[in-house]
């Protein structure tokens, strides 16, 4: 028996396991599900060997299931709510499985990151790889944006969120080796062969700010032509990150999207223009129905949705868009109480990076804030578990705030 408590009480043992959920997020969904039931399943079982500590910070998510689960009481839909309740529930378990397992050491912590920064720099090179094998001379797109996640039917805008964040932890917390600056390498390019504009702009002021204010000056000055050369590069050639960005310059009628009454079939949306035309259809929804306080309950907000686009004359292919905010879709479907959990979870993750000075802490805040903006990332599978491991990783490897003895023996 001493044997199998070894086994459930190391910190190995939930390293691998809290890597390998991670390293399963761009595949099917039924890995990172299968290995979440294993995560919780083992913590369970821990309980026997060990007292269980937790920060009760971990109950937040808790109460945001709490509350989505309330809101079955006002929905219109029930199917659609229970359905909702049952994509949601990590956001139980997984807090769960943290709080009953045993404690886990910042070292611990930084493993499972490397791990899983490792794992992105292999998907990546497969990725080129598989775009190099199907490319058609003068068609470079497939290298590019969603059509060069497409074999693992990916987003490149969530894609991007877990590069982003393991560039930032190989580039200010990872200890330097050969290994480590080839991945930050690998993964440098593949942030911008995905082409998410925002996440690009975010990882380059974390990356900017963290560099002036840790690293040594005789380091900045000779990473300096790297990045000038970079830059360069990027404004000064023809290449599909720049045009996305030109694009969105050119193409985006702001003023247009906030007043028109209705819009052509074929209307040429960007992604800032049919984001904000999301917004604009929420604050008509506010003013019609009576949703501020509750909401229209959990997955209930896209029959509303496709309403609205069809009384603006939409084209049929944006029916499948949720409102692409996250504060927009938490707002629409819990009401303010939503909105307020939302805060209240990045308001935690900021009061530890303030408390702590851990930079994990402001780039998993900064990267978050950002992508809350373009993405409903919660109300998605791998963005919820993605986000919710990080900031229970992030909380369990602090040191304890409350212990609760197990007398067991």
């Amino acid at each position: 028996m001493s044997r199998i408590s070894n086994i459930l009480t190391s910190q190995k043992t939930y390293a691998v396991i809290i890597a390998a959920l991670l390293v399963v997020l761009p595949l099917a969904y039924g890995f990172s599900t299968g290995i979440l039931i294993g995560l919780v399943a083992v913590s369970l079982a821990s309980l026997k060997w060990h007292r269980f500590q937790f920060d009760k910070a971990l109950f937040i998510p808790m109460l945001f299931y709490v509350l989505m689960a309330l809101s079955v009481a006002w929905t219109s839909d029930l199917k659609n709510s229970l359905r909702g309740l049952e994509r949601q529930l990590a956001m139980v378990l997984i807090p769960l499985a943290f709080i009953m397992m045993p404690a886990l050491s910042v070292k611990t912590r930084d493993q499972i990151l490397y791990w899983f920064s490792l794992s992105l720099a292999i998907l990546a090179i497969f990725l080129v790889i598989w775009a190099g094998l199907i490319y058609e001379s003068g068609h470079s797109e497939g290298f590019f944006y969603h059509a060069l996640v497409a074999p693992l039917d990916l987003n490149a805008i969530y894609v991007s969120v877990f590069v982003s964040l393991s560039i930032l932890f190989l580039l200010f917390k990872q200890k330097r080796s050969v290994w480590s600056l080839i991945t930050l390498g690998i993964l440098s390019l593949f942030l911008l062969l995905l082409a998410s504009k925002i996440i690009i702009v975010a990882t380059t002021i974390l990356g900017f700010f963290g560099i002036i204010s840790t690293f040594k000056r005789s380091t900045i000055f000779m990473l300096l032509p790297f990045l000038l050369l970079g830059l360069g590069v990027l404004i000064f050639t023809s290449n599909p990150v720049k045009s996305r960005f030109q694009r969105e310059i050119t193409a985006s009628n702001i003023t247009e999207v906030l007043e028109a009454d209705r819009f052509n079939k074929v209307y040429d949306w960007t992604g800032t223009t049919i984001r904000l035309f999301q917004a604009r259809i929420f604050s008509d929804m506010l003013e019609e129905d009576a949703i501020f306080w509750t909401g229209y309950g959990i997955n209930n907000s896209k029959e509303k949705i496709i309403e609205k686009q069809k009384q603006y004359n939409l084209w049929q292919g944006y029916y499948t868009y949720n409102f692409h905010n996250q504060y927009v879709q938490a707002f629409a479907e819990l009401g303010i109480f939503g909105l307020l959990c939302l805060f209240l979870v990045l308001g935690v993750i900021l009061k530890r990076y303030l408390s702590t000075k851990d930079s994990v802490f402001l780039f998993l805040f900064f990267i978050m804030l950002v992508v809350f903006i373009t993405e409903s990332y919660l109300w998605r599978q791998r963005g919820l578990y993605h986000f919710l491991v990080l900031f229970c990783l992030l909380l369990k490897a602090e040191t304890p705030l409350k212990t609760i003895p197990n007398n067991k023996t």
